[in-house]
């Protein structure tokens, strides 16, 4: 199976570590830890709790990743983008890795003017994006490729390029 692939060109969170979240998807139900593909993007909630008998401790940095809903403010969703750490010696590739289930993952905030690549697996909607298709939030961790702004949506940018990288064709997105 092969898993959606990111490059963060041009963020605010690659100089700026105020621009970072660590983050934990906790799955539809809210509970139960999932694996979540880089170039996803995820709705920041609170920081993870754990009950310790009769108290809750919380985690100092690590918050609740959920899937967002299309009409969820940009400043709420973090873009997916961990460092691509395989621990299995047979996977080489970019698109063999994911964010594995109960292990926190980066999140890159998304400010006006940032720039980001994603291939095709991270996107949905259009079955073949063009430059200046809109990149919009929908229900789900995946961003929707259409090509007007659909009503009730949260605008996250436009393609501005299409970039042909070896094996890869990435789809750069100007946010803002």
């Amino acid at each position: 199976m092969s898993f959606a692939v990111v490059r963060t060109d041009n963020m605010y969170g690659v100089d700026v570590r105020a621009g970072l979240v660590s983050i934990e998807y906790m799955g539809a139900d809210g509970e139960t830890p999932t694996a979540i593909e880089n170039g996803n993007v995820l709705k920041v909630e609170n920081l993870m709790a754990h009950e310790n008998g009769d108290t809750v401790d919380y985690e100092r940095e690590i918050f609740v990743g959920s899937a967002p809903a299309a009409n969820t403010n940009l400043h709420e969703v973090v873009l997916v983008a961990s460092p691509e750490l395989m621990y299995d010696e047979r996977k080489r590739n970019l698109d063999e890795f994911i964010n594995e289930a109960g292990r926190p993952c980066r999140g890159y905030r998304l400010h006006h003017g940032d720039i980001f690549s994603v291939t095709k697996e991270a996107l949905d909607g259009l079955a073949q994006p063009e430059i200046g298709n809109i990149v919009e939030l929908k229900a789900g961790t995946k961003l929707n490729v259409a090509a007007e702004a659909t009503n009730g949506s949260t605008a996250v940018g436009k393609i501005i390029a299409i970039d042909v990288v070896g094996r890869y064709t990435y789809y750069v997105i100007l946010v803002g």
